[in-house]
């Protein structure tokens, strides 16, 4: 059995439902509930299965430069063992691909792409790559990646042994036994598992049979970043977007040189403003339970509600909607789902991740 049929039978026996992108499956949710998966995410350790989320690994010396010139973020800022999300834009600068770049070794490179997009970014790689010095290949399903979230992840990794640690090797990807990386975002400890897949059964049955540690699906780990107002590509925001009305802060660099899409996002950035941006919204209980989109500022129609959790969090729901960006000028104006509404009660904030001249 391979190693991708080998961990779509552990979630079977766990009651998954699944999606596939690519014959590659994404567990929506485990029969447990989407309750019990947000404990695993806010008190223990949840696991989540990221194979869909298509690995290719760039090695050679030009790769780093290559790559620079493809992808939003700045890579002379990575150091080995370190993950940075990116975009790939569009040439007029709105975002086409999302991804997470690792840098494994001095000139080796790993990328996760979104489900579905992972053989798109291999084509596009290669119809740009000409006369640089490197080679690049699937890893998946060679090597498969899982994602460990919650403020027990580093212990349940402590204990087997998988805590990663910075390197300066140069060693293949091929020759590390399990890659474990850490992401830098705000929020609960965040861990990403790149395992060969002769490993992964071992690797997965293990953290199972940690206490507190289980399984958990897109819906709960999608949840988990609306709680911890992180922004979800597909949900919040789209390929029609830019990366600065998106609220990536942590995917663009304004200070690097040249890539596809940089000259318009540098004009935003430098000369203009974004006509709407993301924000996060405290929801009443009242107002979530009705299924309306819209958002008004008075009359007039300002935004749209992306999306609202599944459950209440302290009374109230949060959610997160694109308005413009005339509406962040007053931070104490609040919103309603209809116009000319003489009692608003809908808070909005900035995201953490909010661009910022």
């Amino acid at each position: 059995m391979n190693p991708v049929e080998v961990l779509d039978e552990l979630h079977q026996k766990a009651g998954a439902n699944l999606s596939f992108f690519d014959r590659l499956a994404v567990v929506e949710k485990y029969s447990i509930g989407i309750g019990q998966e947000l404990r695993y995410l806010q008190k223990s350790s949840g696991i989540f299965d990221r194979k869909a989320w298509l690995l290719l690994e760039l090695n050679g010396v030009d790769a780093k430069n290559f790559l620079q010139g493809m992808v939003s973020a700045d890579l002379d800022r990575i150091d080995i063992n370190q993950i940075q999300p990116a975009l790939i834009c569009q040439s007029k600068g709105k975002i086409q691909h999302v991804l997470e770049i690792w840098r494994t070794s001095q000139h080796r490179w790993v990328l996760s792409s979104y489900p579905g997009e992972g053989f798109q970014v291999a084509n596009l790689l290669d119809k740009f790559h000409i006369r640089e010095n490197f080679e690049f290949q699937l890893l998946t399903p060679s090597f498969l990646r899982l994602d460990l979230r919650g403020p027990r992840s580093l212990n349940v990794l402590e204990i087997l042994n998988l805590n990663g640690s910075s390197t300066t090797s140069d060693t293949s990807l091929m020759d590390k036994k399990i890659l474990c990386t850490k992401h830098q975002h705000l929020g609960v400890e965040h861990y990403s598992l790149l395992i060969p897949g002769k490993d992964v059964e071992n690797v997965a049955n293990n953290l199972l049979d940690q206490e507190d540690c289980g399984w958990v699906g897109w819906d709960a780990w999608s949840e988990m970043d609306l709680i911890e107002r992180i922004p979800v590509f597909g949900r919040d925001y789209t390929n029609d977007n830019f990366a600065q009305e998106a609220a990536l802060k942590d995917y663009i660099s304004f200070n690097k040189g040249c890539y596809i899409g940089q000259e318009p996002n540098a004009r935003l950035f430098f000369r203009g403003h974004p006509q709407k941006q993301l924000v996060s919204l405290s929801i009443p209980a009242s107002v979530a339970s009705l299924d309306v989109s819209t958002l008004f500022s008075g009359s007039e129609l300002v935004g749209e509600i992306t999306t609202i959790s599944a459950s209440s969090h302290d009374g109230t729901y949060l959610g997160m909607a694109m308005v413009k960006s005339k509406v962040l000028d007053s931070e104490d104006t609040k919103l309603s789902i209809i116009p000319d509404d003489p009692e608003p009660t809908i808070e909005w904030s900035k995201l953490p991740t909010h661009i910022m001249r």
